[in-house]
C-alpha cells in the first residue's frame, strides 16, 4: 500500500503504449507524466495529448507536466497546465473557467481579448479567498464573446456572460446571468461593472455553503 508506479517515458504514443500495459498488468497506482516535454506549447502539447487519452481511459491515479521553463521563468506553469488538464476532462475544478471566442472579421478590436484576459487574472487572483468562503465556486463558468454571432449563445451557456459589440453593431454589451438576459452595459467602465456583477453573483451564489 506504500507503492505507487511511474515510467520514464519521453515520446507520447510510447506513454501511452506503456500505461496501458502496466493498467493491464498491475493494480499499483500509477503516476502519469511525459519526460522531458519540452518547452512551450510544444511541451504543453505533448503532455496533454499522452495524458488525456490515458485519463480518458480511466488509467492514472497522479500526474505531472514537466516543462522546460523559460529562461528566468519558474514552474507554476507546469501545475497551471496540470489542473488544466483535469478540469477540462472534467476529472477535477480547481478555478472557474473562462469561455472566449478567437476573434474573426466580426469583431472591431482587440477590446474583448483584453477583457477575457482580464477578467481569467481577476478569477484566479481572487480564489484564494473564493475558495475559503465560496465552496463551489470552481464550477462556475464565465463567457466573454466579441460579437453577436456566437455571443448570446456562448453567454446563455455559461453563469455569467458578456457578449460585447462587433463590426456596424450597436455599441451595447448585454449580461446574461444563469441563462437569461440581465442588463445591458454601454461606455467605459464595463470591464468593472462586470466584475462587480460577478462578485455580486459568486456572494449571492454560493455563500450558503460556507462554514
Amino acid at each position: 500500500d506504500r507503492i505507487i508506479l511511474s515510467a520514464k517515458v519521453s515520446g507520447v504514443q510510447d506513454l501511452i503504449t506503456v500505461y496501458r500495459l502496466l493498467a493491464e498488468r498491475c493494480d499499483y497506482p500509477l503516476h502519469l507524466g511525459l519526460t522531458e516535454a519540452g518547452m512551450g506549447a510544444k511541451g504543453i502539447v505533448a503532455s496533454t495529448a499522452g495524458l488525456a487519452v490515458l485519463l480518458n481511459e480511466g488509467i492514472g491515479d497522479t500526474i505531472r507536466v514537466s516543462l522546460t521553463p523559460k529562461p528566468g521563468g519558474d514552474r507554476t506553469e507546469e501545475v497551471l497546465v496540470a489542473q488544466q488538464i483535469l478540469q477540462s476532462l472534467e476529472l477535477r475544478s480547481f478555478t472557474p473557467q473562462v469561455t472566449s471566442c478567437p476573434g474573426c472579421g466580426r469583431t472591431t478590436s482587440t477590446f474583448f481579448q483584453h477583457m477575457a484576459e482580464d477578467i481569467q487574472e481577476y478569477v484566479r487572483n481572487r480564489m484564494p479567498e473564493w475558495r475559503e468562503r465560496y465552496p463551489g465556486v470552481e464550477e462556475m463558468k464565465l463567457a466573454v464573446m466579441g460579437c453577436v454571432v456566437n455571443g448570446p449563445g456562448e453567454s446563455k451557456h455559461a453563469n455569467i456572460g458578456i457578449s460585447l459589440p462587433g463590426t456596424f453593431e450597436e455599441p451595447k454589451a448585454p449580461v446574461y446571468v444563469d441563462g437569461k438576459l440581465y442588463t445591458t452595459l454601454k461606455g467605459e467602465g464595463l470591464v468593472q461593472e462586470f466584475l462587480r456583477i460577478l462578485d455580486d453573483y459568486v456572494e449571492r451564489t454560493y455563500s450558503g455553503g460556507a462554514a
